[in-house]
């Protein structure tokens, strides 16, 4: 483990100095220091980051949370440190050491930027004049900046912190902060940034949580005792979803920034990239055989020595490739990262020419890779095939799971990819109908097939519940609320309260702005779209949090307080609003379709009829659900009359 560190910045140094980084490259030189002390403090940093993401990732899904089966999960998170398992309480020990170093080295990382960028060598007369502007009005600099607070923050709380959703809250401020890192990379400056950006997201993601995983397997190995199994078991998992992950986000970032596949062999880039794809299919080869062979051996005979060995290879591998990403982040990529000379707003705006004017043929054809919605739908849909092709838990019955279950399934995450990359995701940035089709399209026609599916009744059917307190795929479906505030928050009326009026404030504050102007918005606003499709879905179709159906008399509460609300935000889209985001919408350049009021009204007058189709669908499915309730309950009752007549 010691050792891993200084291999990583050994394949930094080797990879800066194929690109070139003794060499100054800037009209003002910053000297050596900087030069060759950005990427080395990248890669530590990389790495420490790794470490900090797997500790907390790993508390959660991975590592036993408490040492015996009896204590309840409510009894649990009261429970005092004494009753956590050893490992679960080292992990997020090392957590907050390791998140401490990283808001450290994301501050030298932030002085050796500015230095960059201002041509001055660290501590020379001038240097420092104009660092405070530099973090606080360039973009850049508040990037880094908002990173190390973030960084910071997690670890506070690391320090008192043990429940799950304190947990939840201190992963949610370290993914921001590697958003804010995608975001000061070669990635922020691309043409094509938010595919960039999306693909940077999700690999540093996958190679945090990979890297810092195993490393930390190793480090617990004494205090797991017998549970090394179960973690070794269940990480493996997660390695190999983290692997898929890497190999597609790679792929896609290599497009973004290659020019033609001669730049692999020609550019130091693409020699830095050729390594990491050997890196990373050496690793898939590690990861097979662990599978395969040696985790049936640690099963079978406990027999940890092949274990430890093949994984403290696979942390040198990754180590390795953590090194050359560092030093790949300071190299200039074939593809400029300054964009070409724009030709319009709209290419100003979005980073696209302006689209041709919608017809039948464009509307099917018309196609531009949304990473992020990819990613998701593929994800979805990969999971919930794996958990169908497992054998049902012992004591559920072996029926077969209903087809028409995964194709809703199967459908939803469709809309999704078509929604995000088709027509719907290339005219949304340039027309306000378009954005808010998008975002219906997926809010109340994707997500209400996903929810069709009934991806938490397969994994009860087939994943059997954990006894050490760690949270599956079981335990997250079966979650509900404890307490009494949360039980309320959870009752179906407010549930669709709740999803309804989160899809109206994106319209109706600036949000939406935040979501038009920058790739992290972006983001968080199709997952707030998402939630809100499922919040509003879950009560519809007589969902109830953690499993069990939700009674007629609430699902028509919730589909008359939902439906409101949407048809509200409809009707105030037409008749009452100005135009919304004016100096988006409204300067897009567009010579075909209404002008921007004229397209807000269509838009408006689009989702007041999506609504109404949903309403009196969903009313009749109500209806009909409860008429077959009655007729069940009335032949029941017949039944038992029968019974008591033929008695003696």
């Amino acid at each position: 483990m010691g050792a891993a560190a200084p291999w990583a910045l050994l394949w930094t140094v080797i990879a800066a100095a194929m690109a070139g980084a003794p060499v100054s490259m800037e009209l003002i030189d910053a000297g050596p220091v900087v030069r060759w002390g950005l990427p080395i403090v990248d890669a530590l940093g990389d790495l420490v980051g790794a470490a900090t993401v797997a500790c907390l990732v790993l508390a959660l899904v991975v590592l036993p949370r408490r040492t015996g089966p009896s204590a309840s999960e409510a009894d649990q998170d009261r429970a005092t440190v004494s009753r956590f398992h050893p490992a679960y309480e080292r992990a997020l020990d090392i957590g907050m050491g390791l998140a401490m170093v990283w808001s450290m080295l994301l501050v030298v990382r932030m002085v050796l930027g500015y230095a960059l960028a201002a041509g001055q060598a660290p501590f020379s007369p001038r240097f420092g004049s104009d660092l405070l502007m530099y973090i606080t009005r360039l973009e850049l600099g508040q990037y880094q900046l908002a990173g190390a607070v973030f960084v910071a923050a997690a670890s506070t709380m690391l320090i008192v912190v043990r429940s799950r959703t304190g947990l939840l809250i201190a992963l949610s401020l370290v993914f921001a902060t590697l958003v804010t890192k995608s975001m000061t990379g070669h990635a922020a400056g691309q043409t094509s940034h938010e595919a960039a950006t999306s693909a940077m997201i999700v690999h540093l993601v996958a190679a945090g949580v990979w890297l810092g995983g195993l490393a930390l397997l190793l480090l617990l190995v004494g205090r797991l005792g017998a549970r090394l199994t179960d973690a070794a078991e269940r990480f493996s998992v997660l390695a190999l979803a983290c692997y898929g992950a890497l190999a597609a986000s790679g792929i896609a970032s290599a497009l973004v920034r290659l020019s033609a596949p001669l730049d692999l062999v020609t550019t130091a880039y693409g020699w830095i990239l050729v390594l990491k794809t050997v890196l990373l299919v050496l690793l898939g080869g590690a990861g097979w055989w662990q599978r395969r062979r040696v985790l049936v051996r640690l099963r079978a005979s406990d027999r940890r020595r092949d274990f430890l060995w093949l994984a403290a290879g696979e942390v040198f591998l990754i180590a390795a490739a953590t090194g050359l990403g560092a030093a790949l982040s300071n190299t200039a990529p074939p593809v400029p990262d300054e964009p070409e000379p724009v030709a319009s707003t709209a290419e100003a705006l979005t980073d696209y020419p302006l689209p041709a004017p919608p017809e039948l043929t464009t509307l099917l054809t018309t196609w531009r890779v949304d990473v992020a919605g990819m990613a998701l739908a593929l994800g979805l849909a990969v999971i919930y095939l794996w958990v169908r092709m497992r054998r049902p838990v012992t004591g559920t019955g072996a029926r077969p799971w209903p087809v028409g279950r995964t194709l809703a399934w199967v459908a939803g995450c469709a809309v999704i990819v078509w929604v995000t990359s088709g027509a719907p995701g290339v005219y949304a940035p340039v027309q306000f109908s378009v954005h808010l089709g998008q975002h219906a399209l997926l809010a109340l026609v994707a997500v209400p097939l996903l929810v069709a599916g009934r991806f938490g009744d397969l994994v009860r059917e087939r994943i059997s519940p954990r006894s050490d307190g760690s949270a599956g795929l079981r335990e997250i479906v079966d979650w509900r609320p404890g307490s009494r505030v949360g039980q309320w928050l959870a009752h179906p009326a407010v549930l669709a309260l709740l999803g309804s009026a989160g899809f109206a404030a994106i319209y109706l504050t600036p949000a939406l702005g935040a979501g038009l102007h920058t790739a992290p918005g972006r983001l968080v606003i199709l997952t707030a779209v998402l939630v809100a499709g499922a919040a509003v879905a879950l009560p519809f179709q007589g969902r109830a949090l953690g499993g069990g159906t939700v009674a007629g008399v609430e699902r028509w509460m919730a589909l008359a307080v939902g439906a409101g609300i949407l048809a509200a935000l409809a009707l105030l889209l037409v008749l009452a609003l100005p135009v919304v985001e004016l100096d988006w919408f409204a300067v897009m350049g567009r010579t075909w379709g209404a002008d921007a009021l004229g397209d807000q009204r269509l838009g408006g007058w689009m989702l007041l009829a999506m609504v109404l189709v949903l309403a009196v669908l969903h009313g009749a499915l109500i209806a009909r659900s409860h008429r077959c309730s009655e007729g069940l309950s009335a032949g029941r009752d017949a039944e038992a009359r029968q019974r008591a007549r033929s008695a003696p």
